[in-house]
């Protein structure tokens, strides 16, 4: 079964199987979990911190903090 990264992205879906996802879930670069090699990567690893926040693994301090290390990592890479 595939995972949509951008569930509501105008651009349209982005389907991933899901060994892949978990795989990309999973990685962990030098810099740490945060820390994501490609764009795809990026998106699978929001996709499982808002998955984890609905489902109540995480509460809403954690999630906030988890993404915003997420993000951050992100756009300095980019920047």
């Amino acid at each position: 079964m595939a995972v949509n990264l951008r569930p509501h992205s105008e651009r349209g879906p982005l389907l991933v199987e899901e060994d892949e996802y978990e795989r990309l879930c999973r990685r962990t670069a030098a810099g740490g979990w945060s820390q994501c090699t490609d764009e795809v990567e990026w998106l699978a690893k929001l996709h499982y911190l808002r998955a984890g926040l609905k489902a109540g693994k995480l509460s809403q301090a954690e999630f906030e903090q988890r993404e915003v290390r997420l993000v951050e990592g992100w756009l300095r890479k980019r920047l």
